[in-house]
């Protein structure tokens, strides 16, 4: 699996000016931590995903939850595979390997249920594969270009971002480029400009939700909506006396090693976000791998954040790990069997999990909502 190389977070800082990053822009913010239970206001729902010798992996790297079917790429990326919504393993899509229909390394999936195909996104042979959706047969194979993540966007085009840049005929490289789904080029967004030497950090950098698709750099609190034509600043992130750098700062002491320079310091080190109808979730890092969790209600700006730790001991999830996308109107998290196993817990449902559990065993999924 390829990392995201962090020269893309100043792409944006610089090449937006201060009044874009301010105009139109909604404010999402979270109070210091709170001592509020949140307990009580959520719902949880668990899905341990079965665990046979066909279907053994360690963590999830991307989910896609459709038509009571999970579809979910494994940390390395070495297989897709496919459970109902029970977490009843079903089947493996494809295969890993070099031959016609083999990926290598996977990072994104899409499913397009009036084509009703999924199409694979492998960085590392840069191609996307497409399979029936249906009977999971492969199609159809095309060769891409060098990219980090991609995102489909609504009106069937594709988001592709690069740390290097994709050049225009005069060598002018943007971060950013849209094509048709031929692959033909229709537009490059934002020009390079700060180029850290070693700036690797492992994550996403898009997420989907009302079948549009947002931009999330790690680093940066700015939120943008992806389209055809343009990215629109949306949401900007504000964590109470936890703080992103700014961009003078990165250029300035981060330049030769971003993501090391970064988690040295009490900044911001990155950032996962997702969204629903009524929340907004954020999990992050601040002072090295410390990690946090919020969540804001879009309707009443009302919002809680707390420490992981805390988050976990108020709740009583245990092996309670990370987000990893949504489903309806839940969030989706990752359980850890081995930190479930001989645990304790004064959640019900999650009891005769915990007494069944093998520490060797796959990922529990535990969904999350408000009441």
């Amino acid at each position: 699996m390829k990392y995201l190389i962090l020269s893309l977070l100043v792409i944006f800082s610089f090449s937006c000016s201060k009044k874009e990053q301010i105009d139109n822009v909604k404010i999402i913010s979270f109070d210091d931590e709170t001592n509020i239970d949140i307990k009580d206001k959520i719902t949880c729902k668990f899905i341990p995903l079965e665990t046979t010798d066909s279907c053994l992996f360690g963590d999830i790297f991307a989910i896609n939850i459709v038509n009571d079917k999970i579809y979910t790429i494994n940390r390395k990326g070495n297989y897709l595979l496919v459970f109902d919504i029970s977490g009843k393993f079903i089947t493996q899509i494809g295969r890993r390997g070099n031959g016609p229909g083999e990926y290598m390394s996977l990072n994104n999936l899409h499913i397009d249920k009036e084509k009703q195909t999924i199409t694979l996104a492998d960085s590392y042979q840069d191609k996307l594969y497409h399979y029936n959706l249906n009977n999971y047969k492969y199609e159809k194979g095309q060769t891409t270009f060098y990219f980090s993540d991609c995102c489909w966007l609504p009106d069937g085009n594709i988001a592709w971002a690069f740390h290097g840049g994709y050049n225009t005929g005069k060598r002018d490289p943007h971060y950013i480029k849209i094509t048709d789904s031929q692959l033909n080029t229709i537009k490059l967004l934002y020009p390079t400009n700060f180029t850290p030497e070693s700036p690797m950090v492992p994550g996403r950098l898009f997420y989907t939700f009302d079948q549009k698709c947002y931009l999330n750099i790690p680093y940066i609190p700015t939120i943008y909506e992806v389209t055809s034509e343009k990215l629109i600043p949306t949401y900007q992130i504000e964590l109470g006396r936890q703080k992103f750098a700014s961009p003078e700062w990165l250029k300035e002491n981060a330049e030769k090693n971003l993501y090391g320079t970064i988690s040295q310091t009490n900044y911001i080190s990155g950032q996962q976000i997702q969204e629903t109808d009524d929340y907004i979730c954020i999990e992050y890092y601040a002072k090295g791998l410390n990690s946090h969790i919020g969540f804001y209600n879009k309707k009443t700006g009302e919002s809680f954040k707390y420490k992981k730790s805390d988050f976990i001991k108020q709740t009583g999830l245990t092996g309670f790990f990370q987000l990893k996308g949504t489903y309806e109107n839940y969030f989706i998290f990752t359980m850890l069997p081995d930190a479930l196993k001989n645990s304790y817990t004064t959640i019900p449902e999650l009891k005769p999990i915990i007494e069944n559990i093998k520490e060797d065993d796959n990922p529990i999924l535990c969904l999350i909502k408000f009441k």
